[in-house]
């Protein structure tokens, strides 16, 4: 989905306006529009499934793509009352105002949808603009969006979305006490100067197609100026005029304040609207994408009543998917390395029983010892090396010859400054008796020698002095 695009819908009692909004040069881009009709079902005021089913038919025709998806409802379908809190923080609010709407609104709050917002503060607490939905109307919303794959993100009154896109002109703001009003044949908005803390009030109302639509504007602004706290100061009035019948020069001399008209393309960058639509519902239904494109208060009838989901179960779906295909992966690793252990298991064993056939050729009488087999090999090989080049006898380490040869290659590594004689040598099959003499301390040099030989170890040995030199008496064995 295009994620810089979001689908607006605005929801009256006989029909809904889908806008593709995006965002242009810091203006609201709309990129496509379309309207069809709701159709009451007999014995219900209000029935929106038919409705949905043709916005999903009339998105898939079109080809539109979006991020997600704003609802607006129409100020006939919810009720708006300005209420006094004796708190000021939203949280707490949030906790009392849905009581404080049932008594005020006359309204059983168990079954109503309730959004608020900030008017003003004060030392007393705050003023509190509170916007009533009946539950019935709002979750046959909900379920019939849902249903065809378009949960609503939020669900907001029209004329906090028609604020939302209306404060953006260049001439409201709070250093000019600017008032906007926006008229069609059926409705009526007026939004106050912004406050220097809270947010502007906004008063709707139903117009009938037959009104005069100048009279109209002229007895609201005068009203609006005598009514509003601080109108007495407002300096201007800007009308946004979707019927094109009033008469901005007679109004104009019919109140004391500056009258001005401006049109949809001070406020929204996209092509001229088709003449069969309401351009006020293009606005309005504008505003509600324009809310999801960017950081902005919202007045959710969804907060309370039926938090939004949607986003929470998608990533829980793609993590149980992830999780899925990792379990996947994982278990076909498994058996794959498992398989590859068993081939390799059963190769070993094959060489294992090769290599016990031939070690018991090469070395017989010998014990196999797997762990041991390797070592005894390259000990033999050694040991037949040795015989090959002279240094030892066939009949190996254990031979006489080798024997003397290792005593020998002992002796020739002690330092020349000693004087050693060997009066005699006693071998035996297991060891070998040396008697004779060193000068002095010379035995010391003689038996160090012989330990640091690789194939001797020193037994018994003693010494003793007599003419000046050392008597020794020593016992050799075979490592």
């Amino acid at each position: 989905m295009e994620q810089n695009k979001t689908l607006g819908i605005y929801i009256t009692p006989n029909k809904a306006t889908v806008v593709l909004v995006g965002k242009a040069s810091g203006k609201i881009e709309i990129a496509e529009q379309f309207s069809v009709s709701v159709a009451a079902v007999e014995g219900t005021s209000f029935s929106f499934a038919q409705a949905a089913k043709d916005i999903s038919a009339g998105c898939t025709e079109k080809q539109l793509l979006f991020s997600d998806v704003s609802v607006v409802l129409d100020c006939r379908l919810y009720r708006q009352q300005v209420l006094h809190s004796e708190f000021t923080e939203n949280r707490q609010i949030s906790q009392t105002v849905k009581f404080d709407a049932e008594e005020s609104l006359a309204v059983n709050a168990a079954e109503t949808a309730v959004a608020f917002e900030l008017a003003s503060k004060g030392l007393s607490g705050s003023e509190v603009s509170v916007y009533a939905a009946p539950a019935s109307v709002v979750s046959d919303i909900i379920t019939a969006m849902a249903g065809n794959k378009l949960d609503p993100v939020s669900i907001e009154p029209d004329s906090i979305c028609l604020r939302r896109v209306l404060s953006q002109l260049p001439g409201y703001g709070r250093e000019i006490k600017t008032m906007l009003m926006a008229v069609s044949k059926e409705k009526c908005f007026i939004i106050s100067p912004p406050p220097q803390v809270g947010n502007a009030q906004i008063r709707a109302f139903i117009t009938a197609e037959s009104q005069n639509k100048t009279n109209l504007a002229a007895r609201e602004i005068m009203f609006s100026t005598a009514s509003t706290i601080g109108g007495r100061d407002i300096q201007k009035t800007l009308i946004y005029d979707s019927t094109g019948k009033i008469d901005i020069v007679e109004l104009g001399q019919s109140v004391s304040v500056a009258v001005e008209l401006f049109g949809t393309e001070q406020i929204i960058a996209s092509t001229e609207l088709p003449a069969e639509t309401d351009g006020l519902d293009i606005i309005i239904a504008a505003g509600a994408a324009a809310g999801l494109l960017g950081k902005c208060d919202k007045v959710d009838f969804r907060t309370d009543f039926m938090p939004y989901q949607g986003k929470r179960m998608i990533l829980e779906k793609a993590v149980k998917t992830m999780s899925l295909c990792l379990l996947t992966v994982f278990i076909i690793l498994g058996v794959f390395l498992n398989i590859q252990y068993h081939k390799a298991n059963s190769v070993r064993n094959k060489l294992n029983d090769k290599f016990k056939t031939e070690y018991s050729i090469a070395m017989p009488g010998g014990k196999f010892v797997s762990r041991e087999a390797v070592g005894k090999l390259k000990r033999e090989i050694n040991r037949i090396k040795d015989v090959k080049s002279g240094l030892l006898s066939a009949g190996g380490d254990d031979s006489i010859e080798a024997k003397l040869t290792f005593l020998f290659e002992a002796i020739n590594n002690v330092p020349k400054n000693v004087d050693v004689e060997i009066d005699k040598i006693a071998v035996t099959t297991k060891t070998m008796n040396i008697t004779g003499s060193t000068s002095t301390r010379g035995y010391l040099e003689l038996f160090g020698a012989i330990d640091k030989h690789q194939k001797l170890t020193r037994g018994q040995s003693t010494y003793q002095s007599k003419d000046n030199r050392d008597q020794f008496r020593l016992t050799i064995d075979l490592k």
